[in-house]
């Protein structure tokens, strides 16, 4: 009984931070990034991955972010198994693989003050 009160605490607690990283807050954040120069973004977040220059001159600063991760599952189904002997079952056992991407885009103008940004990823989330 304590382990499994144990476990659904842990499993509370990190839920809960979990949930203080949204979407709407990494929003937030860049959103008031604009019209500020990009040099004082890269001093507080670190160097880009990479950069390009635009046909207009302007210049993207790329930041890219991914993770992968996998946690036990327990898969419902009906089927065969043969592991230690022949059985019919309903469950079986495995793991789920988690791929976690936040690729940022934040375009820049001549004088390094940041015009737009943007991103693409499953899991651009900020606190």
């Amino acid at each position: 009984m304590k382990k499994l009160l144990k476990i659904t605490f842990i499993s509370l607690a990190v839920l809960l931070m979990q949930g203080c990283a949204t979407h709407q807050n990494f929003v937030n954040k860049y959103n008031s990034w604009v019209g500020q120069d990009i040099n004082r973004l890269i001093q507080k977040i670190g160097y880009p991955d990479s950069t390009y220059i635009l046909p207009n001159k302007n210049k993207v600063y790329v930041y890219e972010r991914s993770r992968v991760y996998s946690y036990p599952s327990m898969a419902m189904g009906y089927g065969y198994g043969r592991y230690y002997s022949n059985y019919y079952g309903m469950f079986g056992y495995g793991n789920d693989v988690v791929h976690e991407t936040c690729k940022l885009y934040l375009e820049t103008d001549k004088k390094g003050i940041i015009v737009k940004w943007g991103s693409r990823g499953n899991h651009c989330v900020s606190n």
